[in-house]
């Protein structure tokens, strides 16, 4: 796990050298699992979409704040991220999501399901900071 204080360090640099190659590792391994068929490792997309700063989603929602001695670098960054994303969407088996018994609903087990499911639903706050699936409060309006 790349440290919020390493990624403090790269800001005040304004290069991301350890960041770049964290990223490409993390999306290196999603690919090499993707390619022999097999999962993604237990709590891979959970550590990476945490909350804590230096998570996939911290750094890809604050990245366009970051200076960079080279515009290259920004747009490496940016794309590592969206890559490791695709690669977790790709994985993404929604019929053993334990989500859809949050809001009370079947498991879909088509995409056309998963998607309805997805627009039915939203995030909502829960207790600690966490984020959790509420019914009916979607319909993709936002």
């Amino acid at each position: 796990q790349l440290s919020t204080g390493d990624l403090e360090v790269e800001r005040r640099h304004q290069e991301y050298p350890q960041l770049r190659a964290f990223l490409k590792l993390l999306l290196s391994l999603a690919r090499a699992h993707a390619a022999a068929s097999l999962p993604l490792p237990a709590g891979f997309s959970t550590c990476l979409l945490s909350e804590r700063p230096a998570s996939l989603c911290s750094v890809f929602a604050v990245h366009a704040g970051f200076g960079y001695a080279t515009e290259g670098e920004r747009w490496d960054v940016a794309s590592c991220c969206l890559s490791l994303f695709l690669q977790l969407l790709e994985a993404y088996d929604p019929s053993s999501d334990p989500s859809h018994e949050l809001c009370g609903a079947p498991p879909p087990t088509t995409p056309a399901e998963a998607t309805a499911w997805l627009l039915s639903t939203r995030a909502a706050p829960a207790e600690q900071g966490h984020w959790e699936w509420v019914s009916g409060a979607g319909g993709g309006g936002g």
